[in-house]
């Protein structure tokens, strides 16, 4: 059964969609995380679409301090419907735009990007408090969109090995400010000591308690854009935590505080 209750992303901000992408789906969605990963198997630098991790001190801070990375090993990728179509033939086939999305906000979303998000045990980095808002394109205009994302689970998602978890209701805030460095342009020098964009501590709301989301392979969790969320290291040996993302462009929903211009990175 999948849980679509709309009051779940009004109150909360997520709502979980147990048993979403099961059977062929479940099996079509790993076969084009093997086909990425086999476009980028020699791979031995980042590009925009490729973060490649790196053990201590994480792929993205790899990437802008020009440390040598792991070859092939992906942290997360970008646009990943555009390397392989079927992931794009997946989120239409599961009616994610139609169904879920447009049960939550009364209109069918449209898919503006789709992430493939791993986390190799061991070394698998942790991402800090953030709201996706916060990194919308240019022309995106949060004053009348927002996006709700979609992220399927395709391993067991646990604390141990970096489940998504959330502030609830931290997206009735609007946009917070964001702290940090902004990604390193090609041709631009490598930064010596790079902080990735996160909400401060000081920004955090104090009322209420970070409540993780465990999810086991094919179910999914679906959040807004302005919740505040984050995913632990996985410090695993034996687990990793591979998850597939699909982000849908909807008219700014009726719960949302317009977001101040001030308040973007």
């Amino acid at each position: 059964m999948v849980d679509t209750e709309p009051r779940g992303i009004r109150e909360s901000g997520f709502v979980r969609l147990p048993a979403l992408a099961t059977g062929d789906a479940l099996a079509r969605l790993r076969r084009a995380v093997g086909r990425l990963e086999e476009l980028t198997r020699d791979r031995a630098v980042p590009a925009e679409d490729f973060i490649l991790e790196a053990p201590g001190i994480g792929g993205w801070a790899a990437r802008q301090q020009g440390v040598e990375p792991l070859t092939g090993v992906l942290r997360s990728a970008n646009r990943i419907h555009g390397y392989v179509p079927e992931f794009d033939a997946v989120q239409c086939s599961l009616g994610l735009a139609d169904g879920p999305v447009a049960r939550a906000v009364g209109t069918p979303g449209t898919l503006v990007n789709s992430f493939l998000w791993a986390k190799p045990p061991v070394m698998g980095s942790a991402k800090p408090w953030h709201q996706d808002m916060a990194f919308a394109p240019p022309g995106f205009d949060p004053q009348d969109h927002g996006i709700l994302t979609i992220w399927i689970a395709l391993e067991p998602a646990t604390p141990r090995n970096g489940c998504l978890e959330f502030l609830p209701g931290s997206h009735l805030l609007g946009l917070l400010p964001h702290t940090g460095d902004a990604e390193r342009l090609p041709g631009e020098p490598p930064r010596e000591r790079a902080v990735e964009p996160h909400v401060a501590d000081e920004h955090l709301p104090r009322a209420a308690e970070p409540v993780a989301v465990p999810l086991e392979p094919g179910s999914a969790v679906m959040f807004d854009g302005l919740v505040l969320h984050r995913s632990a290291p996985n410090t695993t040996a034996t687990e990793p935590r591979t998850a597939v993302s699909f982000v849908y462009k909807v008219p700014r929903p009726s719960w949302a505080r317009p977001a101040p211009a001030a308040a973007r990175l």
